[in-house]
Formats: C-alpha cells, structure tokens, sequence
C-alpha cells in the first residue's frame, strides 16, 4: 500500500511571489508572551543543506514524522527563579516538553545568547554575550561574534565547572523555494539564515575538553515569525579520564501548522507526463488511466489557488493527451493534478 503524505496547508498573501524577504525586530524578535509548537521531523534522503544562492529549491523528500512535538513559550525573567545568574537576561525561552531553558537580553538593533540551561549541563556567557541577530537580517546577511563564560555538567549529585570560549558566525545564504514531499508543502519567497556556533570548553583544568560544533539551518517565510523548518546539526569531539567522545547528530522540525502527517491511502497514481517543461504558451499533459471514472486536470500556483481547470468527464482506462493554454500565466512555478476519485497524479510545471 503506497503511503501518501499530506499537509495541513495555511493560506496566505503575498505582494510577489519572487520579493525577497527582510527578517526586522518588530516582525521576527521573540516577545514575553510569545508560544510556539513544533513537530519532529526524519527523512532517509539526503538533506539540501548545500544548496545556496538566488532563487534556489530546498527539496525535502522522504520526510516523516518522528520524536512528536514540542512547546516553546517565551516568558518574563521573573517566572524563573535562576534568570539573575545570566548578566542582562531580560527573556526566557522554555522548551517546555524537555524542560531547556534559554536565556536571552534584547538590545536596541538585536538580541543576545546570554544561557542556556539543559539540567545537565549550563552555558553562561557571562564574561561576552553572543549576539544571535542584528536587524534587519536580508540575503546576503553575513556576522560574526565572540561569547565567552563558564560552563557546568551535573553529574548526579555532583556538578563539575570549568570555562568555555565560543564563536558564532550568521548568514542568510539563499532565498527561493521550499518544498516539502514532492510539493505536498511548498512556499516560495524564503530565506534561509545558517548559524554556525563553535565552543570550545575545558572543565577540571582540562581533564575534560573539547569542542561543540553547531549548525542551525533555519528557513523563514513572511507567513510567520518564526522558522517554518529548523535543520540543527550537533558535533562533539571531546576527550575526558574515560577516553574520547565523538558523537554526531540533527533534529528537523516544522511548525506545528505544516506538520507532516501520514496516512495509508488506496488512492492510486496516475502515471502522466507534462511537456515541454519549462513552457512558455502551451503544455501538453501525456497521461496513462487504469480506473474508469472522471477526471479533471488542474494548474495550481505557489498559494494552492486553482488558475487552470479542465473536466475532462468519465474517462475509461487508456492513454490520453490533453493541452493546456499558459499563455497568459505569470513566470513562476506551477503544479498540474490529474484527478480522478481513486486516482491522481501531480508534476510540478515551470512557465517561462
């Protein structure tokens, strides 16, 4: 049974489909009050985490959920009662469902990282706090910046200390098209923003040290404030009295409102075939049917609006061919379904 998967899609507006977006304070800065929900995300495939530039496509295929969701609230220095040891804190971030509390100070033109607390271990960057942003963040954005403090591993009943030295460096490093499943989910118009954080730490004078390399690859679109789909690749290379530690891992998530989910289906696929592609003024749709019933051809654009129907009455199986007039479409990236009640079938189109 052919597994499909779908998407809870949200519909937005948007001036044009190919303005670049501009990450600012009042529209993308974390507030006091502020809750969020993501999903856990997998996929086997391999990950676009190389794809860079102008109108470029991020193509996540294969994608699966896995790990369940998590809360995120933003709350007031006040609720947590250890904010004070973090110099200038003036937010808190919880994740709820793991308990990790981040520490944050706001300045006039940004943010800073100012804590991380996970139980088992604490960042302070008590001695040099890490700016995270400056406004406003547009592609082509680019940042580096030095934290500094002391670094703690609870360890049961006992917390072992020691410093750490950190360096972060911010770009947004391609703009374009995201698509999710073979366009189950896409949106166009966004920018990715990719943080690199390396630390380097030494705990008991060094009998424990090493380095913690992390990437986050973050995609934003102007249909929220917060990243539609976080990449976060971990490295740790550590040594310690009971020998190395080397350990890689990465979390995807989405949104909660683009969670992907699956669901066994008897739906079956209409094997078809759209050409040429790229089209200027027409698009012939070479489609083969093995379930007798009716069946319509759409042309969806980028906001899942219909701009192209053709009902094409009951068809029995067979091969078929059908044109399309594209004329009078705007350049840009299309979809054509081919539907029937049991039976159906998507390509994505490019129109010139």
């Amino acid at each position: 049974m052919k597994k499909i998967y779908l998407i809870a899609l949200s519909f937005f507006a948007i001036s044009q489909a190919n303005a670049q977006l501009s990450l600012t304070k009042a529209a993308n800065e974390p507030v006091v009050g502020d809750t969020y929900e993501t999903a856990g995300l997998d996929t086997t495939n391999t990950l676009p985490i190389a794809v860079v530039g102008t109108g470029v496509e991020w193509a996540f295929d294969g994608v699966t959920p896995q790990g369940g969701t998590s809360t995120f609230t933003i709350g007031a220095t006040s609720s947590y009662t250890n904010s004070s040891n973090y110099p200038g804190v003036t937010m808190v971030e919880e994740d709820v469902t793991n308990g990790t509390k981040t520490f944050y100070k706001t300045t006039s033109t940004g943010y800073d990282l100012v804590g991380v607390d996970a139980g088992f271990f604490d960042l302070n960057y008590n001695t040099n706090s890490l700016t995270l942003a400056t406004w406003p963040m547009t592609m082509g954005y680019s940042a580096t910046d030095q934290g500094a403090g002391a670094i703690t591993v609870n360890q049961g009943t006992t917390s072992l200390s020691g410093t750490f030295t950190s360096t972060l460096t911010t770009e947004a490093d391609g703009t374009g098209l995201l698509n999710i499943n073979n366009y189950a989910y896409a949106r166009n118009g966004v920018l990715r923003v990719k943080s690199t954080q390396k630390i380097e730490f030494s705990i008991l004078f060094g009998a424990i040290a090493g380095t913690i390399e992390n990437n986050i690859y973050n995609y934003y679109h102007s249909s929220s404030k917060y990243p539609i789909l976080t990449l976060n690749y971990n490295y740790v290379d550590a040594t310690s009295p009971q020998g190395p530690l080397q350990q890689l891992d990465y979390t995807l998530s989405v949104l909660s409102d683009v969670t992907v989910g699956v669901k066994e289906n008897n739906t079956k696929e209409v094997i078809f075939k759209a050409y040429p592609n790229p089209a200027k003024n027409e698009v012939n749709i070479h489609f083969v049917l093995t379930q007798t019933e009716a069946y319509t051809i759409q042309v969806v654009n980028m906001l899942g609006q219909t701009v192209k129907s053709l009902n094409l009455g009951d068809l029995q199986p067979g091969v078929y061919s059908e044109n399309i007039n594209i004329n009078d479409l705007t350049s840009g990236v299309y979809f054509i379904k081919v539907n029937g009640k049991t039976a159906q079938g998507i390509e994505k189109l490019i129109v010139e």
